[in-house]
């Protein structure tokens, strides 16, 4: 870092000495307000040097230990800098890196800079027309059409709950490609995030509309941080709402910003989960969808079966959320419509999933193995559990076929029973 900063130094033809990368850093802002006044620092991605050893503590707070110095040695420099801005993706205000350097300003949240770090809906169909015009063409959309895929795979980033904004990386990869792939995947996914997720064994159905009072994370413990501000910072969730309770402290609701990257967190997760690449667990979700779709039920049960044979024994966890959970993030990796435990005048049901022709109530039942020795009768409680709350009423006289659809879980055995009305 020191011949970094000595190379900068000689870019503007001064000297930069010192025996630490400290003094050479206040040798090299120092020496520019001499010969050409009041220095601008523009720091990208602050925090690379933090997130990239995540996974290793002792590199982290060595890393720390020399950044708090640098930052700590700008606010002492306040009359040779005209300017100092950071940029990064996760925030570590907690952990003490800015500790000596108290006097900016996070802007993160500030409504004033809400639209700064996106495309907005009226920059992209002006300033993009002549591209989203040739992809319109090539799929042969309507305006309407492009414009509703657009922002369903690529927008819905906010900072206040109010307005969105497009990825800017995924939206010129899209209209450079002319597709829609997931482009999600390739700005990588840092392992210390899967791995915490494993080790916390937390399950993410609870993800969507979760609500917070903390996008920070206030731990110095690395593993015990906690998940949803982290998902947060790394962009996985966004804020869709804010509001105040009545001692006005302030409350997030969160959710994925859009469907390329709940696509992307819940392939990464599943497959960590079983230990399967993100290729195979993509494929087999596919066919799990195909399944559904043909009504192929003892099809879709023998994949499943297949997906939780695979779970290593240490990650197993014989709860009954755990079930729903990785049930729920295999059908949303294909863009099934699942709701789980969606609320109706009747009571919970724990997912509905629908196609253009037909809709499945799905009941989850959950055994153990001490209280329950035959597997199928758990299927039949889960029908019989639909019938008596009358869940399928809501969703009659649609034109579309209603089928009844309970499943039983007892270890990592799988049942199925159907009822089509």
């Amino acid at each position: 870092m020191i011949r970094s900063f000595q190379n900068i130094a000689a870019d503007f033809g001064v000297t930069a000495e010192g025996d630490t990368v400290i003094d050479v850093f206040v040798e090299l802002i120092r020496g520019i307000k001499k010969k050409e006044g009041p220095a601008v620092i523009l720091v990208d991605e602050y925090d690379k040097p933090l997130v990239d050893l995540l996974a290793d503590e002792t590199a982290f707070f060595e890393n720390r230990s020399l950044l708090q110095g640098l930052y700590g040695s700008i606010k002492a420099m306040d009359a040779d800098l005209h300017f100092v801005m950071l940029t990064g993706v996760s925030r570590f205000a907690k952990t003490g890196v800015f500790s000596g350097m108290n006097n900016i300003e996070d802007i993160s949240l500030d409504e004033t800079f809400a639209d700064m770090t996106g495309f907005s809906e009226a920059e992209l169909r002006s300033n993009f027309a002549p591209h989203l015009a040739k992809v319109r063409d090539k799929f042969g959309f309507s305006e309407a059409e492009l414009y509703r895929l657009y922002k369903s795979k690529y927008n819905g980033y906010s900072w206040n709950g109010k307005s969105t904004l497009y990825n800017p990386f995924s939206v010129i990869s899209s209209l450079s490609e002319q597709n829609f792939r997931n482009y999600w995947f390739s700005t990588g996914t840092t392992s210390f995030l899967i791995d915490l997720i494993k080790e916390q064994q937390f399950l993410p159905e609870k993800l969507e509309n979760t609500e917070t009072e903390d996008l920070v994370g206030n731990s110095l413990d690395l593993r015990n941080f906690p998940i949803v501000p982290l998902l947060f910072q790394t962009g996985y969730l966004t804020i869709k709402e804010t509001y105040y309770d009545d001692d006005f402290r302030q409350y997030y609701r969160l959710d994925y910003p859009n469907e390329e990257v709940r696509h992307a967190f819940l392939t990464q997760v599943s497959g960590a989960f079983l230990e399967e690449s993100n290729m195979s667990v993509r494929t087999e979700a596919k066919d799990l969808r195909e399944a559904l779709r043909d009504e192929r039920t003892e099809d879709f049960l023998k994949i499943l079966r297949s997906f939780f044979a695979d779970i290593p024994a240490r990650l197993h966890i014989p709860k009954e959320a755990y079930y729903h959970s990785l049930t729920y993030m295999i059908l949303r990796l294909v863009g099934v419509s699942s709701l789980l435990e969606k609320e109706t005048d009747k009571g919970r049901i724990d997912a509905v999933i629908e196609f253009s022709d037909k809709i499945y109530i799905i009941k989850f039942k959950f055994g153990q193995k001490a209280r329950v020795k035959n597997l199928e009768t758990l299927a039949k409680q889960a029908i019989t559990q639909i019938q008596k709350m009358q869940y399928a009423e809501a969703y009659q006289g649609n034109g579309k076929q209603v089928i009844l659809f309970g499943i039983g879980f007892l270890n990592k055995r799988i049942s199925g029973e159907t009822v089509v009305l």
